[in-house]
């Protein structure tokens, strides 16, 4: 009975110290990648910098051109009919937001007029 207790226990262990191993061991793995990828980025970033800084004004400006282009592409634009009626809706609510600020401005001049006893 006791033995097959002992049993148990040094197995536990053992699989606990395996997997701590693994575990170490991954980490080592993980360690290496990164510095192979950190000397990969520095090295491409030291070959950039020899080619030039930055690129000039004109292929600056092809890039930013055939970037919006792109995103141009990507729109989808509304037919005559949604921008006939998107375009009322706006003209609508100008109007009524004109009227009610008018309103509120004639509101309010009345009563600092009644309150100050301008008139």
């Amino acid at each position: 009975m006791a033995n097959s207790k002992n049993k148990k226990k040094s197995q536990t262990a053992a699989k606990a110290e395996s997997t701590a191993d693994s575990k170490a061991a991954d980490k080592k793995a993980i360690k290496k990648d990164n510095a192979k990828s950190v000397s990969k980025k520095d090295a491409k970033a030291a070959s950039k910098s020899k080619k030039g800084e930055k690129p000039g004004l004109i292929a600056r400006a092809k890039k930013y051109l055939s970037s919006v282009r792109s995103e141009m592409l990507r729109v989808t634009w509304p037919s005559k009919k949604e921008l006939r009626n998107y375009s009322i809706a706006v003209c609508v609510s100008l109007v009524v937001v004109g009227v009610v600020i008018a309103a509120l401005d004639l509101l309010i001049g009345e009563g600092l007029a009644l309150f100050a006893g301008l008139r």
